[in-house]
């Protein structure tokens, strides 16, 4: 059934707090209003979201890039890609929740390159569907694809692929960052055609096992696909910053 937080208007559910990245500075950004143990949480309390990863996502994000955000949420790398890609790089963000939806929005339309940024109303994965969103009641960025057995809201969202996005056309991605809980397996079958013509992005990935199994696919399969495509692998962790 429709989740209750899903209703309401946009200014009921975000509230403007003051974010500070170090290659930024400080910058106004939108978080929930209501509860939210991490994303929203952290920055209220801290000003940033994930210190360790976002340094180098600053790092890896540079002029000129092509950055796809899967799972964009309210908006946190979509809205640094957007200020350190310059004018002539571009964004495109994925959000399937429609309450992130709505702060993701407002976030973007904060940045000075809003304009280079593209928002899409999908979740992604390996075929093109609608599907049911399990949606995570304090945790805003815990919502999934999948039924753990818990007690959640559902809504109804989009799916599509990133063949569907980009196989066509002048220009591919050059970084995706995906955080799906799960999710991502499913991600890398939907790229088939673009893998196939050796398109090989810079990838910022969840590795989740719970959510990788839940969703139907073997972690370690996962991991060895993406040795197999010639990636070099790193562990990308807050608890354990180097």
């Amino acid at each position: 059934m429709p989740n209750p937080a899903n209703q309401g208007s946009d200014e009921q559910n975000s509230v403007l707090i003051t974010a500070n990245v170090p290659p930024l500075g400080e910058f106004g950004f939108y978080v929930h209003r209501r509860p939210d143990i991490y994303i929203s949480g952290d920055l209220l309390r801290n000003g940033i979201w994930e210190p360790f990863e976002t340094k180098v996502f600053c790092r890896l994000c540079k002029q000129g890039d092509f950055v796809v955000d899967i799972g964009a949420n309210i908006g946190w790398y979509s809205f640094i890609a957007s200020r350190l890609i310059g004018a002539t790089g571009k964004v495109v963000a994925f959000e399937p929740d429609p309450t992130n939806l709505q702060i993701l929005k407002k976030n973007v339309a904060l940045t000075t390159n809003s304009e280079e940024v593209e928002i899409h109303n999908l979740a992604l994965a390996d075929r093109e569907s609608s599907q049911e969103l399990f949606l995570c009641p304090d945790n805003l960025g815990d919502h999934r694809l999948f039924d753990d057995g818990t007690d959640r809201d559902v809504v109804v969202v989009g799916v599509s692929t990133l063949d569907q996005f980009f196989s066509v056309g002048p220009r591919r991605p050059t970084l995706v960052k995906s955080d799906t809980q799960g999710s991502e397996a499913r991600i890398l079958r939907g790229a088939r055609k673009l893998l196939a013509k050796a398109w090989r992005p810079v990838l910022i990935l969840e590795f989740w096992p719970y959510g990788l199994t839940n969703s139907g696919d073997e972690p370690l399969q996962f991991f060895r696909q993406l040795l197999s495509l010639g990636y070099d692998m790193y562990e990308v962790s807050e608890g354990n910053p180097k």
